[in-house]
């Protein structure tokens, strides 16, 4: 999978930090993500998404800025990581 720039928001708060693809797939994995979910994730991320899940919001980082006021709660869960979450029984 490309490495990808990625801008992660802490579910419940408004602070965003930067990180790449292979960082946060190691963190995500440890949180229990599998392979094929994660590979999801990561097609989900290249085409422009911008999806919640195991307690992180996450966008492929864009040369342009991201608004401050940007609503992060009001984003919904992508399917396959609420699918493995069920399957993991989370």
């Amino acid at each position: 999978m490309e490495n990808i720039a990625l801008l992660v928001s802490l579910e419940g708060t408004s602070k965003r930090v930067t990180t790449d693809w292979r960082s946060l797939a190691a963190t995500l994995k440890q949180r229990g993500l599998g392979d094929c979910a994660l590979q999801q994730l990561h097609i989900e991320l290249l085409a422009g998404l911008i999806v919640s899940t195991r307690g992180l919001t996450l966008c492929k980082k864009l040369s342009l800025p991201i608004p401050d006021d940007m609503d992060w709660h009001l984003l919904g869960t992508s399917h396959a990581a609420a699918e493995q979450a069920t399957m993991a029984g989370l």
